[in-house]
This record gives C-alpha cells, sequence and structure tokens, in this order.
C-alpha cells in the first residue's frame, strides 16, 4: 500500500532516492537544482539529459542521495497533465530501480499546493498492479510503498494528500472492479460488493431483487436480463452529507456485467473484453464512496441498474417491444444495443422516484464514441448548459477529458418505431453516440440531466502515462469532482 507525505528537507537520507522534475530551459543552468542540493549535482553530469517529456536520468551514488531527474519538456506547454504523467514517470523508474521510496522536489509551477496535488495523483495512479489471477507476483513486489513530498511547510500539504489518496485510492478500487472476471463481478456479487462498501461508510444501501424489479415494472431491464442464469440487481446507494438540505444529486451507472451482444451476438476481436461493459456502474459505486469519505456537504445518489446479456432460449429478441418503467414502450432493433435498455429504466425510476436536482449517467454505451474520440476523449451531451459548465470545469481539474456533441432535435426522428413508442437502434446506424444519448433522453422528463460515454476512456489498448493498460477507473475523479464543485458553489 503506498503512503504519501510531506516533509521537509531535512529529512533526506543519504542511502535515498530524491527526484526532481526540470524543463529543457532549467537543464542547461542548472535553476532547478534546490540549495539543499547543491553538493550532490557538484558531482553529477547531466549534460546528456535533454529534459524531453516522459524521460528520466538516474545517478546512484555512494554516501549521498541518489539522483532521480525527470523532464518536463519546454516550460510553455506544461499543464496539470504534464505534472502528472512526469509523476508516473517517477513510478517507472522507481519500477526499473527497484526502489521501494523515493524523495520528491515539488517543482515550482504555479503554486505549490497545486503542484504537489498534481504529482501526488500522478504517484498514486500510475502505482498499480492487477495480478490477482498471476502465480508469481514480481509486478506487485516492484510497486512503490513511500513518496515524500519535500517542502518547506508540510502541514499545508495534509488536506490535499488526504483528498487525493481517497479519491485516487477509490479510483485504483474501481479499476481493481473493472478488471475482474465475470466469476467475481456479476449482478448478485456486486450487488453484495455494494452493500459491504456502503456497511463501511456513511451510505444507505438498497438492492433490489428481480421480484422488486418486477412490480417495479421495469420491463427493459428485466428484458436484457433473461438469457442470463444471474438475475437482475437494482443497487440505490444514498449519502447523506446535507440532511437540512432536500436537494440531491444522482449518478446512473450502466451494469452490464457481459455482453454477448445476445442473439446479435459480438465477434471475436470485440467480445473479448465484455466484462468491462459494467465500468459506468464501478466508477459511480467509488465515487460516491470517495464523497462519503471526504464528507462533502451534499447528499448523491448512485442508481445502478446490473444485469448479464447472454444468450439463451430465453433470450430477448430483435423485433420484441417491452414497457419500461416510464410507460413508454420500446421495440428492440439490436440486442447489443443493451445498456441503454437498462440504463432507461433506471433513470425513469432515478427522476420519479428520487427526484433529484441533476442526474449524471456514466456508461460504456457506444462503439461510435472509440470511432469518434478513440481512447483519449469520453463523449458528453446534456440538456442543461449549468451542467455541462460544471462538468467541463471538472475535466479541465480531473485531465478527465470530455467533449460534447449535440442533442438536436431532429434526431427524435431517427429512433421512430413503426410498431412501438420508440426503438433501441435504428435500422440507419448514422450518429451512433448522438443516437444513444437521444434514446435516454425520452426517459429523463424535467431533471438536468447529463449523459456521459466511456466507451473507449474506461479501458485502454496499452499503457498512456499514469493510467495502465486494461481498466482506467475512469470516471470516478471526475464525478468526484463534480459534485466537489456543486457543493462548494
Amino acid at each position: 500500500m503506498l503512503t504519501i507525505q510531506a516533509k521537509k528537507f531535512d529529512t533526506i537520507s543519504s542511502s535515498g532516492t530524491v527526484a526532481l522534475f526540470c524543463t529543457q530551459e532549467q537543464i542547461n543552468n542548472n535553476s532547478f537544482i534546490p540549495q539543499q542540493l547543491s553538493d550532490v549535482f557538484a558531482i553529477i553530469n547531466t549534460k546528456t539529459f535533454k529534459a524531453k517529456p516522459n524521460t528520466y536520468f538516474f545517478a546512484a551514488l555512494k554516501d549521498r542521495p541518489s539522483i532521480l531527474l525527470v523532464g518536463l519538456g519546454n516550460q510553455k506547454d506544461i499543464t496539470p497533465e504534464t505534472l502528472r504523467n512526469a509523476a508516473s514517470v517517477i513510478v517507472t523508474a522507481c519500477s526499473d530501480k527497484s526502489i521501494s521510496e523515493i524523495y520528491i522536489v515539488l517543482p515550482e509551477i504555479n503554486s505549490i499546493t497545486d503542484s504537489a496535488r498534481c504529482i501526488a495523483e500522478g504517484v498514486y495512479l500510475a502505482n498499480y498492479a492487477f495480478n490477482r489471477y498471476k502465480t508469481q507476483k514480481e509486478e506487485t513486489n516492484s510497486l512503490l510503498q513511500k513518496a515524500i513530498l519535500l517542502c518547506n511547510d508540510p502541514q499545508q500539504l495534509s488536506p490535499i494528500l488526504k483528498e487525493v489518496e481517497i479519491v485516487c485510492s477509490n479510483t485504483l478500487l474501481c479499476r481493481d472492479l473493472v478488471n475482474e472476471t465475470t466469476e467475481n463481478a456479476n449482478p448478485v456479487t456486486i450487488a453484495k460488493l455494494a452493500k459491504k462498501i456502503a456497511a463501511q461508510s456513511k451510505i444507505k444501501c438498497t438492492v433490489y431483487s428481480k421480484k422488486d424489479i418486477e412490480k417495479m415494472k421495469m420491463g427493459l431491464l428485466l428484458a436484457v436480463s433473461r438469457g442470463s442464469m444471474y438475475p437482475p440487481q437494482l443497487i440505490v446507494m444514498r449519502y447523506t452529507g446535507a440532511p437540512s438540505k432536500k436537494e440531491s444529486i444522482a449518478f446512473v451507472g450502466k451494469g452490464i456485467t457481459f455482453d454477448t451482444g445476445g442473439i446479435n451476438l459480438k465477434p471475436s476481436g470485440h467480445i473479448e473484453t465484455m466484462r468491462t461493459d459494467m465500468a459506468g456502474a464501478a466508477a459511480c459505486i467509488y465515487a460516491i464512496n470517495a464523497i462519503a469519505h471526504m464528507k462533502l456537504p451534499v447528499n448523491v445518489y448512485a442508481v445502478i441498474p446490473l444485469a448479464e446479456n447472454m444468450i439463451s432460449h430465453t433470450a430477448y429478441k430483435p423485433g420484441d417491444v417491452f414497457t419500461a418503467y416510464n410507460g413508454k414502450t420500446v421495440e428492440i432493433g439490436n440486442t447489443d444495443a443493451e445498456g441503454r435498455l437498462i440504463l432507461a429504466d433506471a433513470l425513469a425510476f432515478t427522476e420519479k422516484t428520487l427526484k433529484p436536482k441533476v442526474i449524471v449517467d456514466i456508461a460504456t454505451l457506444t462503439g461510435a464514441c472509440i470511432v469518434s474520440f478513440g481512447e483519449i476523449v469520453a463523449a458528453y451531451l446534456t440538456n442543461d448548459e449549468q451542467v455541462s459548465t460544471v462538468l467541463s470545469k471538472a475535466s479541465e481539474s480531473t485531465g478527465e477529458k470530455i467533449w460534447r456533441m449535440p442533442l438536436y432535435k431532429e434526431y427524435n426522428e431517427e429512433i421512430k418505431s413503426d410498431i412501438a413508442d420508440i426503438i433501441n437502434v435504428p435500422a440507419v446506424r448514422n450518429a451512433g453516440t448522438i443516437i444513444g444519448a437521444t434514446f435516454l433522453k425520452n426517459f429523463v422528463e424535467n431533471t438536468p440531466w447529463a449523459h456521459i460515454d466511456i466507451a473507449g476512456t474506461s479501458w485502454y489498448s496499452k499503457k498512456r502515462g499514469y493510467n495502465p493498460k486494461n481498466a482506467t477507473g475512469f470516471g470516478v475523479r471526475l464525478l468526484y469532482e463534480f459534485v466537489k464543485n456543486i457543493a462548494l458553489q
């Protein structure tokens, strides 16, 4: 377990390793070197190091601290993401050199508190491995155990480091859940996990069974789960951080624990990672957990519909028509557009029953989102300008990139059905991400709402900066920051 602390320079051990950041401008004049380390640098030749982004220089010394230099590139190009990614280089270097404890000199860029937050986030998020099923644990053994941020006023950084630890540890737990196998992450086990998490926090958790869902007439959630041995579940988690207020914020997370595509079966090359189709649900569970542990003064719901989209003789079929929670009838144009179906029932339930002042749903909804943005950016669509502003601010703060797409009324024509009120997928497949959100809009009538499509950002095909290959935990920090911004308004 990684611990990150802030201490003064005089705590540096002569046998330790000190990491410093430098720009391409600073490497030429050594202006990045603190006075406390000037004698060490007097015996190091750094002329070959160009300080390019994502590069490092290491000098192992005897009877003096070893030195790790990390490049930041050009001063004018530095952003908070630059610092997070540079911090991830520290983790990589420590793994390469079998270093378990590192001292870090904070760069003098913007405020020291901003730098500390970004560096701590980068170290925490990069220091991750999912090897639960490996018999050899070398990767875990090589993880960093302790990072010490060097500064003149450690007390100033304590609340920041506490928040970073809580939010980032929940991001890592989200990664674990998304990486998990379907044997251990199915509708039943995830519902049990949510109750366990709630019991350890000040969160109330209600799990609705298949019988409850039948009584509630959630025809879409029931339809999607028909082919599976696992019954559907509906989780409602509630954190009450402002008991004197009636207003609340609701997250709704798509929880398809495995998506075969149903009768419209996914082909090889697309089906192998479909255990990750519950990344939105995982983000909601761990975002509300982080909010509760930080005791934010706000009331929050996390509503999570869970189902497995499987093939069997009882599975739902193209051409079927089902009635949603809000009474609308839906024709099934394609069984592989199941996520919007379970979200539809959950959204309608959330608005009618919980009555939040704002709803944000998050889902691995469309392959079209990956076509548009790849794995770098999530799409979002909203019916409210203020929600858009707060979401954009949260994205900028966290580095979890989102981009707004339109919800023009003309798209409503695309989901009209010949035999029902609407169809989940039209015959002509254009504007896939927008069509998915347009469908969902039919189940939120009067509440400010945003839909975030994380189909690309939730799962990386390769390591990128502080995010590993496979599950990224995208959404935990974004949702947390979104709620924090509202709480502080």
